[in-house]
């Protein structure tokens, strides 16, 4: 049950701060927001606020803001108030909102997460913080927590030592003197080769300690997290369409399955997953896919270049051509999610 209530919480909040950032945009432009639904289908509980119909829907995974004038075929009385009546570039902004509130979003957690917790910072004493599961440090017998002493008779005193010790050592089975329980132990393990960075490894993690930091630093800190992730996903997307990896997505079922086991990990590591899957959310959004918000952008960046708006008729053509791009995804992401339940989930 608290598992299922996790998946809901991610889901909604996610959601909310992305349609709040449109909401929020378009009523500072003066447009007429007629509903800000959380979910979709029909409405469990709704309040009319200021001719705006606040609503939580039965079908928790989505959520949407309908303004006035909106629609390309819905019929239209030529105010201000409603979308269509502002100018391209208002559009783009009331549009970009979403994804711009997903990463401010982000930010946040990643600063709260940095205030109240600390930013990991790796010991510099060679003590194994983790044995990775099926790698020969394991199967040799070393744990966490023992602390190296030498590497092939070579003393060693900080974690840099290990990690020179270790790395150029292929082909070599090392000779490893740890200390455990103020007893010292020799092991003798074979490391296995990483192919992609041409090292030796042994499946060995350094102590990482958490340091506690400033406000201003945590937000800092916390702004380049966000960074860093953005840019390693827009790698992994690039990497999926190339022989270096493959295309994996996970959907609805894969992203739940994650956030039910993290979210018995503790509140940390729940709300940095929170924080990840938001920026996703928002980097998926600017996706130049008729439908989504970056979709939408273009047509309205077309607009302000050319001069006049695209027709009704090839709007019509271009949301269906972008819908058939996401049910496709959609499918493909469902299926690596049934691969991966297949393989493992289920057991």
């Amino acid at each position: 049950m608290i598992s299922v209530l996790a998946v809901l919480f991610t889901f909604s909040v996610v959601i909310f701060f992305h349609e709040l950032g449109h909401f929020l945009v378009a009523k500072k432009f003066g447009v007429w927001v007629k509903t800000f639904s959380l979910g979709f289908g029909p409405e469990l509980l709704g309040k009319t606020i200021k001719n705006t119909r606040y609503r939580l829907s039965l079908i928790p995974l989505g959520g949407y803001v309908k303004m006035a004038g909106e629609d390309p075929g819905e019929k239209k009385e030529g105010v201000k108030s409603e979308f269509l009546s502002q100018s391209w570039g208002k559009r783009i902004l009331i549009v970009l909102a979403g994804p711009v509130m997903n990463f401010l979003l982000a930010i946040v957690i990643f600063s709260l997460v940095f205030y109240i917790w600390g930013q990991p910072q790796i010991v510099k004493e060679p003590i194994i913080g983790e044995v990775l599961e099926g790698f020969p440090a394991q199967e040799a017998g070393i744990k966490k927590g023992d602390r190296i002493i030498s590497i092939d008779g070579k003393e060693i005193t900080e974690w840099e030592g290990v990690v020179k010790g270790v790395h150029p050592s292929m082909g070599k089975t090392l000779h490893i003197k740890i200390l455990r329980e103020n007893k010292e132990i020799e092991f003798l393990v074979v490391p296995q080769i990483d192919q992609e960075r041409d090292v030796a490894l042994i499946g060995i993690t350094a102590k990482v300690e958490m340091k506690k930091i400033g406000f201003f630093r945590s937000f800092f800190e916390g702004t380049k997290q966000t960074i860093m992730w953005i840019v390693f996903t827009l790698k992994s997307i690039g990497l999926m369409f190339t022989k270096i990896g493959g295309v994996n997505l996970s959907g609805p079922l894969g992203i739940g399955q994650i956030v039910a086991e993290v979210s018995k990990t503790g509140w940390e590591n729940f709300l940095s997953l929170i924080a990840l899957i938001s920026l996703n959310i928002g980097l998926f959004n600017l996706f130049p896919i008729p439908i989504l918000d970056g979709g939408q952008m273009v047509f309205y960046l077309w607009e302000g270049l050319t001069g006049k708006p695209l027709s009704e008729k090839k709007i019509r053509i271009a949301q269906m051509v972008g819908l058939s791009i996401l049910m496709v995804i959609f499918v493909f992401a469902m299926q690596c999610d049934i691969s991966r339940w297949r393989n493992g989930w289920g057991k």
